[in-house]
C-alpha cells in the first residue's frame, strides 16, 4: 500500500479507538500483530491480546478518553503519529488507583503496515509525567529507595 493509504488505514482505527471500539479491531490489525508497549504493560500479542492488555484496561480507567494527534508521517510501510489523551482517571491503571483528576496522556506510536493491516506497532506513554499530574513524584520515590540501601 502507498503511504498515503497506510496513513488513512491508521486514521481509521485511531477513530475507532476514540469511538471506544474494542470489538472488531480485526478490521485494523492482523491477527497475529504485536503491541510493543512501555514497561508496566509490556509486549502484547494478537489482537485479543491487544484488547486484553491495554484496550479494555485503559477505558476501565479512563472512560472518556479522547486522543488528540498532533502529527501523522508517514514513509512506506510505516506511519508514525505523536499526540496526547485527554481524559479523567476514573479507574486504576499501572497499579495507580483512581484519582479523578483530568489528566493529558502524551504518547507517539510507530507502525508497520503489512499486507493492509497493522502487523507491528511500537508505543511510547509518557508514565512518568501522567504519574506527576495524579500526584505521585516518581523521582522521590527513586531517591527514597536509593536512600534505603
Amino acid at each position: 500500500m502507498s503511504a498515503e493509504k497506510n496513513k488513512e488505514l491508521v486514521d481509521r482505527m485511531v477513530k475507532a479507538l476514540n469511538e471506544h471500539v474494542i470489538e472488531g479491531m480485526e478490521e485494523y490489525w492482523a491477527e497475529d500483530m504485536v503491541w510493543y508497549g512501555p514497561a508496566g504493560i509490556g509486549t502484547l500479542y494478537g489482537v485479543k491480546g491487544f484488547q486484553d492488555g491495554q484496550q479494555r484496561p485503559f477505558l476501565k480507567a479512563f472512560p472518556d478518553k479522547e486522543a488528540h494527534e498532533e502529527i501523522r508521517i508517514a514513509e512506506g510501510d510505516y506511519v508514525a503519529s505523536s499526540g496526547y489523551v485527554s481524559a479523567t482517571h476514573l479507574g486504576e491503571w499501572l497499579g495507580i488507583p483512581p484519582t479523578g483528576k483530568e489528566v493529558q496522556i502524551r504518547y507517539m506510536d510507530f507502525w508497520r503496515i503489512e499486507d493492509g493491516k497493522l502487523k507491528e506497532n511500537w508505543v511510547l506513554i509518557d508514565i512518568l509525567d501522567f504519574m506527576q499530574q495524579v500526584g505521585y513524584d516518581p523521582f522521590a520515590a527513586l531517591k527514597a529507595a536509593e536512600g534505603e540501601k
